[in-house]
C-alpha cells in the first residue's frame, strides 16, 4: 500500500467548525444546515475535545418534544432546542490520534459504528474531522469494479413511511429506528421520494426564522421529501454505489429492482462497515489503493464532502 495509508493527515478537513458546551442545540442545528454537516465536535475554550454532537442527537431530542404534546407549536420546538449542546452531546468520542493510519481509522469506523471521527493533536486539540463520506469518496474516485455486488451489503429490511404520514411520525421513525433516511412508499409499493434527517434540520431552520404558529410537523412528509431519488440496481458493483454517492453528494441509495416491488438501501456505513465485515479489511483497503496513488483522485477527495 502507498505510504499515504500510514498517515491520514492529508485526508481530513482542517476547516472544522466546533461549538462550545454552552452553545444551544438550535444554533448547532443551524450550523449543520448552513455548512451541510452531520457532526460537530464540542470543545473547551482551549480547543480540546469534550464531545461531539450529531444530527441524530438533535432528531432524538426533537422526537421527545413532539411526543410530549399532540399539537406542538413552532415556539415549543424552538424553546425545546435552546438547551446547551452538553446535554445532548456524546462525551469522550472515539478519536483519530497522532500515528493512526488509514487501516486504524477504518477499524474504528467499523468497530464503533460511528459516522465521524474528530482528529486531535497530541494535546487533544481538535485539528479536523474524518467522516464516512471521506472514505466512500476514496472508494468512489475510480470506476474499476471491485467484484462485489450491492446485494451483498445492502439492507433489505427497510423502514419506510407512507406519503400521507406526518412529519412528526417520520421524526419518530428516524429516532427510534436509528436510521438517517426514510423511503416514501405508497401502500401499493410505489416509491415517491426519500426523507432524510437533513430534511428535518432544514425544516428546523425555517422554524427558527419564522414566527408563532404551528411547527409544521403535523404536515405530510410528501411536502418535505426529496422526490428525485438516486437509485441503483442490486447487481451493480459496490464501486458504482460509491461513485454515485460521491458524484451526487448523498449518503445512501435506494435499491429499486428487487422482486415483488420491494426496495432496499445501501448506505455509506454499508460501504465501509458491512463491506469490511463481509470481505475483510484488506479488501476494503485495496479498494482505495489506486485512488490513494493518483493526484487527480486526491484533488477530488479534498474538494468533496458533506461532513
Amino acid at each position: 500500500m502507498p505510504e499515504k495509508t500510514s498517515d491520514i493527515w492529508w485526508l481530513f478537513s482542517r476547516q472544522t467548525v466546533v461549538v462550545s458546551t454552552r452553545e444551544s442545540v438550535l444554533n448547532a442545528s443551524l450550523l449543520m444546515k448552513n455548512r451541510s454537516f452531520r457532526h460537530i465536535p464540542v470543545t473547551a475554550e482551549n480547543g480540546k475535545i469534550l464531545g461531539i454532537i450529531s444530527v441524530q442527537d438533535i432528531i432524538d431530542s426533537l422526537n421527545l418534544t413532539l411526543r410530549s404534546s399532540s399539537s406542538t407549536s413552532a415556539e415549543d420546538v424552538r424553546d425545546s432546542l435552546q438547551v446547551p449542546v452538553e446535554l445532548l452531546m456524546t462525551g469522550q468520542p472515539i478519536l483519530v490520534e497522532p500515528g493512526d493510519g488509514l487501516r486504524e481509522v477504518i477499524k474504528k469506523f467499523s468497530f464503533y459504528n460511528v459516522g465521524a471521527l474528530p482528529v486531535v493533536s497530541m494535546l487533544g486539540v481538535v485539528e479536523g474531522i474524518i467522516t464516512l463520506r471521506d472514505l466512500v469518496g476514496l472508494m468512489g474516485a475510480s470506476s474499476s469494479p471491485l467484484g462485489a455486488p450491492v446485494s451483498e451489503i445492502m439492507n433489505a429490511s427497510v423502514t419506510s413511511v407512507d406519503p400521507d404520514a406526518t412529519m412528526a411520525r417520520a421524526v419518530e421513525l428516524l429516532s427510534e429506528r436509528r436510521v438517517r433516511r426514510l423511503p416514501i412508499v405508497t401502500r401499493e409499493g410505489e416509491l415517491r421520494g426519500v426523507l432524510t434527517n437533513k430534511d428535518v434540520i432544514r425544516h428546523l431552520a425555517r422554524i427558527m426564522n419564522g414566527g408563532p404558529g404551528p411547527s409544521g410537523f403535523e404536515r405530510r412528509v410528501s411536502e418535505f421529501m426529496t422526490a428525485d431519488v438516486i437509485t441503483i440496481g442490486h447487481e451493480d458493483d459496490v464501486r458504482t454505489a460509491a461513485n454515485q454517492m460521491t458524484t451526487f453528494g448523498v449518503g445512501g441509495l435506494v435499491v429499486n429492482d428487487l422482486p415483488s416491488r420491494a426496495i432496499g438501501l445501501v448506505t455509506e456505513r454499508d460501504l465501509i462497515r458491512t463491506l469490511s465485515s463481509k470481505r475483510g479489511l484488506d479488501f476494503l483497503m485495496s479498494s482505495m489503493q489506486y485512488e490513494l496513488e493518483t493526484d487527480d483522485a486526491m484533488s477530488r477527495i479534498r474538494s468533496f464532502g458533506t461532513r
